[in-house]
């Protein structure tokens, strides 16, 4: 039974190599696959190139009649980016990567552990 290529791998790896294998791996598959650091930040993921949380997210607002530009996430980490991207209102979280804080629309003042 022929299913395609996976939407996901996962890449082990210790604090010390996180960057490095981030950015060896999105060289390596750079226009095949999407490279992003995992959270918690002790693996690398590898995604489908056509699969991400805002892909998913456009498709369930679609299929509830909700436009994009009145839905509202909250993320914290690389793999969230898309999908806070892709919402009308796009909150980082306190605790989240300083990257995902940039693009967000607002910071909160939580983090998603209180």
């Amino acid at each position: 039974m022929d299913r395609g290529l996976p939407s996901k791998l996962l890449v082990l790896c210790g604090n010390d190599h996180i960057d490095t294998t981030t950015a060896t791996l999105a060289q390596e598959l750079k226009g095949e696959a999407h490279v992003i650091r995992g959270s918690p930040p002790w693996f690398v993921e590898v995604l489908n190139i056509n699969v991400c949380k805002g892909f998913g997210f456009q498709k369930m607002c679609r299929s509830l009649g909700i436009k994009m530009e009145e839905s509202i996430t909250f993320g914290d980490g690389d793999n969230d980016i898309e999908f806070i991207q892709m919402a009308g209102k796009g909150f980082a979280m306190k605790n989240a990567r300083e990257n995902v804080k940039v693009i967000a629309d607002e910071v909160t003042e939580w983090t998603n552990e209180e």
